[in-house]
């Protein structure tokens, strides 16, 4: 590539970033019941700006309408309709996110700040790609990078998914969201982790440019082809042939979590050494105290 187109496509990079980063996140609208107010009031005093993450995923330089989100008691008929390990979800083409409360801490959230952040990025995915057919691995796997940091649990789930279970090729992993609790964690955790490693082989521009493709009427497998030089299948048998034993062990190894982990447990075991040896010599006196 000549230095000059070269230096164009930068320019237009750092454009396309800045506009981002002025861009005005999306307005929330929050409805709830007396018993729930608090809640929702705690949820308007999270900062809009943590929704940018999802806007630069996705290339929205505008948010789009105001987001109705509704906070839904376990009593109420929406949610005895919704699947029980369900914490929300979102309908794109009513520009709604419902939100259980009394189901959030199970992975894949671990607050209801996490739980709005990934349906807002699913607002956000659905209004990229114009309404147009999203593959649920895709739409999961980038609601989870845009609103959830990836940490040790996750790593650890990766394993688990891994070592409990064979490969499961893309369309198995999209009816995988709809069996169970267990099956859908299952999911989730390889949703994401498959996007992430997408953005690493690909670059972190990849989603924004298939959903602007498929905004424009383009197949989501010729427009992942067309953004990655890969086709689905390819890149099925690559993350697959990448999670060897190495790749899973080594990031949960040598985390800092794993490093203050071990430290711990060496200071509790030196410790319980220093209480072995302190009784011992206490023991050795009394006994030399009883002596004749």
């Amino acid at each position: 590539m000549k230095p000059i187109y070269r230096g164009i496509l930068c320019f237009s990079a750092l454009l396309s970033v800045q506009n981002l980063i002025a861009a005005e996140p999306p307005r929330l609208i929050f409805e709830a019941p007396d018993s729930l107010a608090p809640l929702a009031a705690r949820l308007s005093e999270v900062n809009p700006h943590r929704f940018r993450s999802a806007m630069q995923l996705t290339g929205l330089d505008h948010p789009g309408p105001p987001i109705r989100v509704i906070l839904a008691p376990e009593t109420s008929t929406v949610a005895r309709r919704a699947p029980a390990w369900a914490s929300g979800f979102a309908v794109s083409r009513a520009n709604t996110i419902v939100i259980m409360p009394e189901r959030v801490h199970a992975y894949p959230y671990h607050s209801l700040e996490a739980v709005l952040a990934h349906e807002v990025a699913h607002i956000m995915i659905a209004r990229s790609a114009r309404g147009r057919p999203v593959p649920r691995w895709f739409d999961e796997g980038l609601a989870m990078v845009a609103a959830h940091t990836w940490g040790l649990e996750d790593r650890a789930r990766l394993v688990w998914a891994m070592v409990a279970g064979r490969p499961i090729p893309f369309d198995e992993l999209d009816h995988l969201f709809n069996r169970d609790g267990a099956s859908a964690q299952r999911a989730y955790v390889l949703a994401a982790a498959l996007v992430q490693y997408i953005l690493r082989n690909s670059g972190q521009s990849t989603p924004r440019e298939i959903l602007a493709l498929l905004a424009r009427g383009v197949p989501f497998d010729k427009a992942f082809t067309q953004v990655t030089s890969l086709t689905l299948a390819e890149v099925e048998t690559a993350f697959w042939a990448h999670q060897t034993m190495w790749s899973r062990w080594v990031p949960v190894a040598t985390s800092s979590a794993m490093l203050w982990l071990a430290i711990t447990l060496l200071t509790l075991y030196a410790f319980r050494r220093r209480q072995k040896h302190a009784l011992a010599v206490r023991r050795r006196w009394e006994e030399e105290d009883l002596e004749p």
